[in-house]
């Protein structure tokens, strides 16, 4: 069990990293979209199959503990610093990845397809490769 030095009374139980690094081998398959576009369908709308899985991505955020409660807006120079440079992403512990996970699926809201598209462009996929190593 890891302890978010964020939230100290949040843990973060093994059961709970599991289920979020499930994503990893699906983000990071060859032939997955990293550096691209969102998956269209021949109307050139956000392809279902893609769009299920970002809901789902979504919905383990909520329920695995990786959305945080934090002014995420207030933060949004450090977060789009990680997008910015990924590089910055090797020395990440387990709070400041918890942190860019809210700040990407809280901007979902404001910016239409913000997390579909940090799926597809390869960065969620680097967070959760973090994950993997920190935990």
């Amino acid at each position: 069990m890891k302890t978010c030095s964020l939230h100290e009374s949040e843990t973060i139980e093994a059961t709970h990293l599991a289920a979020m690094l499930e994503f990893l081998p699906i983000f990071g398959a060859a032939g997955f979209c990293p550096g691209g576009d969102i998956p269209q369908d021949e109307d050139g709308f956000p392809g279902e199959d893609f769009v299920k899985l970002v809901s789902r991505f979504m919905d383990a955020c909520y329920k695995n503990g990786f959305i945080v409660k934090f002014n995420w807006e207030a933060w949004e120079a450090e977060a789009r610093g990680y997008l910015q440079d990924p590089g910055r992403l090797k020395d990440a512990d387990l709070p400041l990845l918890r942190r860019l996970v809210t700040w990407h699926v809280r901007q979902n809201r404001f910016e239409k397809d913000h997390l579909a598209a940090m799926i597809a462009q390869g960065h969620m996929t680097a967070i959760l490769r973090r994950l993997n190593e920190v935990s």
